[in-house]
């Protein structure tokens, strides 16, 4: 594990972003148990604003607490790849229906993002924390709370799913900026059809960049 030095942010907030990039970067298909002390020494801080932010990570789905054993990472295998991404098509898909609502205020946000990943494109946790940020704000649009909570449960899959994309792929990234391109080009011309049809050309994109196949 690399040392972090704390900053001006509280100690369990640098603990929770340490933590956070690191358990974004480890790869899909293995597991892991963080342990406190270890935790403690590569954060720069102390146990107690390691588990502070543990809980946290624990609420966020990004880890499990397990009595006597630790904090544990799970895998992330083939088959719920698929699961996710189909949860994700059909929450998607149903957000932009809302499209004839939009406000065009709404698409430039979603082009300020794309703009943010780009200059992003070096820094592979950045870029992905802004692709889930994307989909975020589409299906926040849908305004279904219930629905929003589910998809922002998927978020640590999501991360580490596609870090390790970006980070396999030769130009994974670039493919995700023009995925995005063509969603928010879609929104713009108010066709539900044309959004549908690019989401589903990302989602399947991701799909094979993850899994191949």
């Amino acid at each position: 594990m690399i040392q972090t030095t704390p900053t001006a942010q509280s100690q369990p907030e640098v603990a929770y972003q340490w933590m956070k990039s690191y358990i974004s970067a480890i790869p899909r298909d293995e597991e892991t148990f963080l342990n406190e002390a270890v935790l403690a020494k590569s954060t720069g801080t102390s146990r107690t604003p390691v588990r502070e932010a543990l809980l946290r990570l624990e609420a966020e789905g990004f880890v499990k607490r397990i009595p006597h054993k630790g904090a544990y990472v799970p895998p992330i295998s083939d088959p719920d790849v698929r699961a996710i991404l189909q949860a994700r098509s059909v929450v998607e898909k149903w957000a932009v229906l809302a499209l004839e609502s939009m406000p065009e205020s709404q698409l430039d946000a979603f082009q300020r993002i794309i703009d943010q990943q780009r200059e992003a494109k070096d820094d592979p946790a950045r870029f992905i924390e802004l692709d889930t940020e994307f989909h975020t704000l589409m299906v926040r649009a849908g305004a279904n709370p219930i629905l929003a909570d589910f998809y922002t449960s998927l978020r640590q899959r999501q991360l580490r799913i596609g870090v390790r994309a970006v980070t396999q792929e030769t130009d994974r990234a670039g493919d995700v900026l023009r995925e995005h391109q063509l969603i928010v080009d879609a929104l713009r011309s108010r066709s539900i059809e044309a959004a549908h049809q690019a989401i589903d050309a990302h989602l399947d994109s991701t799909r094979w960049a993850v899994i191949g196949y």
